[in-house]
């Protein structure tokens, strides 16, 4: 079971990619390009497995499957994405696996890698729920989430989609961006599903009620917030002993990402391919991915990337700082925190918030 972020860590889930070749039969051009993100991604993963079971943290691994393009009656699958970034429709609250729906085709069937470590769990006792699988339809890069928060409000809302990177687990409550990214029924379907747990709206921040919330701030324990600064910070966590470590961390400067993705036709499009290679790769400039780490336990966590100062001040708090890279989060648009889905931490359910 797990009831927070930060808990003493004893099983993990992480991320894979397909390797180099899997997929040039779906590619019509720029194999290359696309093989050397593969390959520089699953080393990066498999070293972070490696990493956490040399400390003693069972690791699990989603399994992968080899797919053709897949036609749907309103969208179809060009190219099932690999299961990079579980944290993003999956989540272990308490003793429940919840799985949701996005509006990403390209990741529809992804549930699917993660299906042999659920039925397993659910063997041991865990309750397994499912969001109903939606009728999705294309979109272009220029209505991905992160690019417009309208696509979810005019496009999809009659969808039960949500994405489970948006709610941040404290103990028998859960804080969660309200509205999204996802549908306002997705949320209601995560309330409806999980009665036993208080949801607290995070309202009055920087993320303004949309996007991921494995961001911008961390918990070490019940009453230690680390953030980027105070606009950050959910209300409900205001109250705690807040460490300010904005001035180690460079400004948000995504602007222009997203600028130039919203100019490509799709994550494959040759020209995003070479823009990204050119001018993102192991891009180190985003604050929201600074503070997407794994929380190992109070006095460990790991990051994508080496921060001195950053590591410096958490030092003075007794908190050991390591250091896994990631070379193209920014491609899979996620950090260390994504890249990981913790099912086992210690620790009890109980009042924090």
């Amino acid at each position: 079971m797990t009831y927070t972020e930060y808990d003493p860590l004893e099983s993990v889930i992480v991320g894979d990619t397909y390797s180099p070749g899997d997929v040039d039969h779906l590619l019509s051009n720029n194999t290359t390009q696309f093989n050397r993100i593969l390959e520089e991604t699953k080393q990066d993963l498999d070293h972070l497995a490696d990493f956490l079971k040399q400390g003693n943290v069972e690791v699990l691994r989603p399994t992968l499957y080899r797919y053709d393009s897949l036609k749907m009656p309103e969208f179809k699958v060009q190219l099932p994405i690999a299961p990079v970034v579980p944290r993003d429709a999956l989540m272990v609250i308490g003793n429940t696996i919840i799985q949701t729906y996005t509006s990403y085709t390209d990741r529809y069937f992804d549930s699917v890698s993660y299906y042999s470590i659920f039925e397993s769990m659910f063997r041991q006792g865990y309750r397994w729920i499912s969001q109903p699988p939606p009728m999705l339809i294309d979109l272009n890069t220029e209505h991905d989430w992160f690019v417009s928060d309208r696509t979810y409000k005019d496009k999809l809302s009659d969808r039960v989609l949500w994405h489970t990177a948006t709610m941040y687990r404290v103990g028998d409550a859960v804080i969660v961006n309200h509205e999204g990214p996802g549908s306002t029924t997705g949320l209601e379907w995560c309330r409806r599903e999980l009665p036993e747990f208080k949801f607290y709206s995070n309202t009055g921040t920087r993320f303004q009620g949309f996007g991921h919330i494995d961001h911008g701030f961390i918990m070490i324990d019940d009453e230690t917030v680390i953030h980027a600064g105070i606009d950050w910070v959910p209300e409900c966590l205001r109250n705690k002993q807040l460490i300010d470590v904005s001035d180690c961390l460079p400004a948000l400067k995504l602007d222009r990402y997203a600028q130039d993705y919203a100019q490509a036709r799709n994550k494959m499009d040759v020209a995003w391919l070479d823009k990204y290679l050119e001018n993102w790769r192991g891009y180190s400039q985003e604050v929201c991915f600074d503070l997407n780490v794994l929380v190992i336990d109070r006095h460990n966590i790991v990051f994508a990337r080496y921060i001195p100062d950053l590591f410096a001040k958490l030092k003075t708090l007794q908190i050991d700082c390591h250091v896994i890279p990631q070379r193209h989060y920014l491609f899979w648009e996620g950090g260390i925190h994504c890249s990981t889905l913790d099912i086992k931490r210690k620790g009890i359910k109980r009042k924090i918030v």
